[in-house]
């Protein structure tokens, strides 16, 4: 499917303001400043031909990974899932709940208690994206709560692979909290279907600044 630039402008709009929400929310439970940013998207589909999404997400898909992801349906239909090494998100819990000694941080033992962080981050970040695809191009989705799993790259490959969803919305964002930038992605599959329904409501913004 062709997405020309303004479509491409009016998404990476619409996930940063998203994103941008998701931070000033992270920002008030911590009481920490979290800067966060979405230097690209790209569309890919997987209908043609086989993907291999370590040619996407090399410094993502490395190692164990952490994934939080929320199933939707409606208007839309797919799975959002927030993306990061294991060691990335041990740093970013570490800074949320404020242990500073550096043995904890080489501790790949998640508790409970870790993993109910990463689902509300999970929670904040990929609701506030979600919503605002929904709300700006009036789009209602149901979505279901967080679920968090642990991958290793492989499982994660084949995990997306069996998926029903053809398409997939790549999010490269990036935390920054107390100077310590944390790398992850965020992956929206969507069904053939539900990228036609998207495409169709972008292309009446498109139709309506070009009128």
């Amino acid at each position: 499917m062709c997405v020309n630039d303004f479509k491409y402008d009016i998404l990476n709009e619409l996930f940063n303001v998203g994103v941008g929400k998701a931070a000033s929310l992270l920002s008030e439970i911590i009481s920490k400043t979290i800067l966060l940013n979405i230097p690209q998207i790209k569309i890919l589909n997987r209908k043609d031909h086989e993907l291999n999404l370590e040619d996407y997400l090399p410094k993502v898909l490395d190692g164990t990974l952490m994934v939080s992801s929320i199933s939707f349906k409606e208007r839309l239909t797919g799975k959002a899932n927030l993306i990061f090494p294991a060691k990335e998100m041990r740093t970013f819990i570490n800074l949320c709940l404020n242990k500073t000694d550096d043995n904890i941080s080489d501790d790949m033992n998640f508790t409970d208690i870790d993993f109910d962080v990463i689902k509300e981050i999970g929670n904040i970040i990929l609701n506030c994206i979600l919503g605002e695809i929904g709300n700006h191009l009036d789009m209602k989705l149901d979505y279901t709560l967080p679920e968090v799993q642990v991958f290793d790259r492989i499982d994660f490959d084949k995990d997306i692979k069996r998926d029903e969803c053809k398409s997939i919305i790549i999010l490269y964002i990036t935390f920054v909290i107390d100077g310590t930038e944390i790398r992850g992605a965020v992956l929206v599959d969507l069904t053939l279907n539900s990228l036609n329904e998207l495409m169709k409501n972008l292309n009446l913004i498109e139709d309506e600044f070009n009128g």
